[in-house]
């Protein structure tokens, strides 16, 4: 399927569907048919994706910069996970939450997720650091985080494989 953006900007589509595949199966009863609707779901998808590779190379490119202890780098690495994390969560549960809310539903990845728990905790631990590197500014931070920058970026990059392909499986979408 391709992904087509919405007609309507992306929060108005958001806010419009509340839950993009409720929605369509309520035009499905009505026998109303909308094949738009799942692409423009999978375009948003698709856009937090997007935004997770994005984080992931900002990551790596601070990583270089081998400036310690690195906050910034934790800190993109989480968002790389988190947004991969909200893409699928979108796409198989038809919604997610637009409020701080969501970092705790991170690690809420589907049943059949690969390895689910084992990627539920990298996602918590993923947030600890980030949470460290953003708000900690105590004489023991640089040695109070739980991996290192380099361990955080292989991390986030490891599951954006494993959440790339499972979209692709799953959704029938290339992302």
């Amino acid at each position: 399927m391709a992904s087509i953006q919405p007609s309507v900007h992306e929060l108005e589509f958001l806010k419009l569907t509340a839950n993009h595949l409720e929605f369509g199966r309520k035009l499905n009863t009505l026998n109303f048919s909308n094949p738009s609707l799942i692409h423009h779901a999978e375009y948003i998808g698709a856009a937090w994706f997007h935004l997770a590779d994005e984080h992931l190379k900002e990551a790596k490119s601070m990583l270089r910069l081998k400036i310690k202890p690195h906050r910034a780098v934790f800190s993109r690495s989480y968002y790389a996970a988190y947004n991969a994390s909200k893409s699928i969560r979108y796409l198989t549960a038809g919604s997610v939450s637009l409020k701080g809310d969501d970092h705790g539903k991170a690690t809420d990845l589907p049943g059949d997720f690969p390895d689910k728990e084992q990627w539920a905790t990298t996602l918590a631990t993923l947030y600890e650091n980030r949470l460290r590197a953003d708000y900690d500014n105590w004489t023991t931070t640089g040695s109070d985080f739980s991996q290192s920058s380099r361990d955080a970026v292989k991390s986030a990059a490891a599951f954006l494989v494993e959440a790339r392909m499972y979209i692709n499986s799953k959704i029938g979408s290339s992302i």
